[in-house]
């Protein structure tokens, strides 16, 4: 790519190697390449935190206070796409979803119907207990129930967190459409047990009140 203020070549990352003046950032780029990372679902947490912080230190508005408005403007788009680039993927089920997204498999858009039938049947059967337990709890205000499940779900999500990374590792070796719907499976059963978290949360917080 050639840099717009030196016409240079500017090189691949978001300034360019030969003026450092900011680049544009490309209206395709993926979180990924926002901060210029490998796409696999396979990134270490400290690699993903290191090159995040990085580049918020290099892009930050504040250092192109002085430049002139497209520079600024585009300061400001890279820091955006950087920050929201850090927030999906420094989060293991985030990362994974949009991985699979890239891959043609949207399990978000999915609901009703469609996210049901992603769902094992003795799946469903537990997550009709495991809510029924947790209503009961709640009309009881039995805070040491609701944690006791809480602390179950965690362990669940836990070992199944574990099965989606064995998913993605065969499928990142070998792609193939059944082993990305393996892992598609395995997201549908971590959001329920991300909302059943989020739920516990929020019965902590009004025990609070």
């Amino acid at each position: 790519m050639i840099c717009w203020s030196c016409q240079r070549e500017a090189g691949e990352g978001p300034l360019c190697v030969a003026c450092q003046a900011v680049q544009p950032v490309h209206p395709q780029a993926s979180l990924f390449e926002a901060l210029g990372l490998p796409k696999t679902f396979f990134l270490e947490a400290s690699e993903i935190e290191e090159r995040f912080k990085d580049l918020n230190k290099k892009l930050h508005p504040d250092r192109f206070a002085q430049k002139g408005a497209r520079e600024r403007r585009m300061s400001l788009e890279w820091t955006t796409a950087v920050n929201d680039a850090h927030r999906t993927l420094k989060d293991p089920l985030k990362r994974a979803t949009y991985f699979v997204k890239l891959q043609g498999l949207d399990v978000e858009k999915e609901s009703g119907a469609n996210a049901m039938q992603r769902l094992p049947p003795e799946f469903l059967e537990q997550v009709l207990e495991e809510r029924e337990a947790l209503e009961q709890a709640k009309a009881k205000k039995d805070l040491a129930r609701v944690r006791a499940l809480a602390t179950t779900i965690q362990q669940q999500s836990d070992a199944v967190l574990a099965d989606l990374a064995a998913a993605l590792k065969a499928y990142e070796a070998s792609p193939a459409r059944p082993r990305l719907e393996e892992a598609g499976q395995k997201l549908a059963v971590l959001k329920y047990y991300s909302r059943f978290a989020e739920e516990v949360e929020a019965i902590e917080m009004a025990a609070l009140d």
